[in-house]
């Protein structure tokens, strides 16, 4: 099989999912959105993979130009490919299906999900093929301060106390999550290094913590980033 993968920024690349490609026999082209691109035609593969970002869905050209040229390739392809999106990858879907997507704010403060949290399965998730294989709660790697709403005719997948919209699926093979399953502990010290600024703004965290933890961590995440991204295949053979 073959999935196209869009890319917003050099170090938000597919990292364990790089991996767990090779294990599943599939081959990724990625799109690296920071460079000039041409939109591929989408009949030449099997499904889309949307990573994360520092941008906002919210923001315009300036902070998130390959946007407009995204939307316009989800929506038309919506229910033709099985697509999975990661964090900003997530909202842009909920998005493309009109949900609002927000800054997480609670008394005018930002609330920001960093570091390594659990999320709840519903029954519907529970019972869904892509997390097949999986128990509830599942440890994740969380990354941002935006959320979005359900989209309409969608079905709630996970949640966790701080968002209540954590995984989503539309139809039968779309789906949308808010965490991230693929980062490497080396990934994790280059964002730690990129977004310390906007960490620590109405925020704190332990970075050293965070980097053990991404350490130990490691083979937890590349076993479910493996099992995940295998059944996410299925889904995509089956369609």
């Amino acid at each position: 099989m073959k999935f196209l993968v869009f890319q917003h920024v050099p170090h938000e690349h597919p990292g364990m999912l790089g991996d767990a490609a090779k294990t599943w026999g599939v081959d990724l082209t990625v799109i690296e959105l920071w460079k000039p691109y041409i939109m591929p035609v989408a009949d030449e593969f099997d499904a889309l993979v949307i990573m994360g970002g520092p941008m906002g869905v919210y923001e315009g050209k300036e902070q998130y130009s390959s946007k407009d040229d995204e939307l316009a390739f989800i929506k038309e392809n919506l229910g033709k490919m099985s697509v999975i999106g990661f964090c900003l990858g997530g909202q842009l879907l909920a998005h493309a299906l009109g949900s609002r997507v927000y800054p997480n704010l609670t008394d005018g403060k930002r609330q920001k999900e960093v570091g390594y949290h659990t999320v709840e399965l519903t029954a519907e998730g529970a019972a869904d093929p892509l997390f097949k294989g999986f128990s509830s709660p599942i440890k994740v790697l969380q990354w941002h301060g935006d959320a979005f709403d359900l989209p309409k005719d969608a079905t709630l997948l996970a949640f966790s106390s701080a968002c209540p919209n954590q995984a989503f699926r539309w139809g039968t093979n779309v789906y949308g999550m808010l965490f991230h399953n693929e980062f490497t502990p080396e990934m994790i010290n280059m964002q730690l290094s990129i977004d310390k600024e906007w960490i620590h703004k109405d925020y704190e965290i332990d970075e050293r913590a965070l980097r053990d933890e991404a350490r130990a961590n490691a083979p937890l995440m590349r076993e479910q980033c493996n099992r995940l991204f295998g059944n996410f295949c299925e889904t995509a053979a089956r369609h």
